[in-house]
């Protein structure tokens, strides 16, 4: 009983905990463990997850338009991930995995059995501000320091493509976490309508909310007219896209989502 009492506590503190051994790697020092890493100075701040607890919960691949009128820019290269921590403890994505993998839509016909994918992993850094994620904060992992994006994390080759593809996120220890999109289908929301950005975005249901299904998403919902009781919500959220940007990109990096107002709503009985 002492034994699974001291399991308990470890679990509701985030300390360490090894079930069965650990392995250390002789290379980093870094203990490979089942359970969670603390993610203090003894482990290096590196933490690990389970899946759910850290969510894909928006994406710029369709980039982003600098100014306006004939002198607007579209940089399609100019993208951003964003994550959310929806665990209640704080957590370091040090290290964590992302990986975009694109699905080719030949010719206009959906081609899911051949093989001319191809499948990139980027390594998250150390946050900027080298501070972990808080319970429900939103992150932003964006490709250009000098683009519309303030972000939390940059990685300078991050590419997003423009046609089918699906993102997978995996913790240090190679845990899957989260994933978004479908290689066999077109992005799910968002595009570059040649005069505006827009992002897509996660939607809030309760039940079944898998990053691989259609339903989970929706593209930018708010423009100049739509405004909360202060007139500010569609300012509101973009205040992290940089001034010159912000007219013509529409995306909300490090806040909350605009409303969705795709009529998907989840229902179910408990009986």
């Amino acid at each position: 009983m002492r034994r699974a009492a001291r399991t308990s506590i470890a679990l509701l503190l985030g300390l360490p905990l090894c079930l069965g051994g650990c392995e250390r790697d002789p290379n980093t020092g870094i203990t490979r463990e089942v359970g969670y890493r603390s993610g203090t100075v003894e482990d290096g701040y590196l933490s690990n997850g389970e899946r759910g607890n850290v969510q894909i919960n928006e994406i710029m691949w369709a980039g982003s338009v600098k100014g306006t009128g004939a002198d607007r820019e579209w940089d399609p290269d100019d993208v951003f991930i964003e994550l959310q921590n929806k665990h209640p403890r704080p957590i370091y994505l040090t290290r964590w995995q992302l990986t975009v993998e694109v699905g080719h839509n030949l010719d206009g016909l959906r081609r899911a059995d051949r093989d001319d994918r191809s499948r990139v992993t980027y390594i998250i850094p150390r946050r900027e501000n080298q501070q972990p994620v808080q319970p429900n904060e939103f992150v932003v992992i964006a490709a250009k320091r000098d683009g519309a994006f303030e972000a939390d994390y940059y990685i300078e080759d991050l590419k997003l493509p423009r046609t089918n593809f699906a993102l997978t996120l995996q913790d240090i220890d190679d845990r899957l976490i989260d994933g978004g999109g479908d290689t066999r289908k077109p992005a799910f929301a968002g595009a570059f309508d040649r005069v505006t950005a827009r992002s897509m975005e996660r939607i809030q249901l309760i039940f079944n909310n898998r990053g691989n299904r259609d339903g989970s998403w929706h593209t930018y919902s708010l423009n100049d007219f739509d405004t909360d009781e202060r007139g500010e919500l569609h300012g509101t959220l973009r205040d992290r896209i940089r001034e010159e940007w912000r007219p013509l990109t529409f995306a909300t990096p490090g806040r909350p989502n605009s409303p969705d107002y795709s009529g998907y709503i989840s229902s179910g009985s408990f009986e």
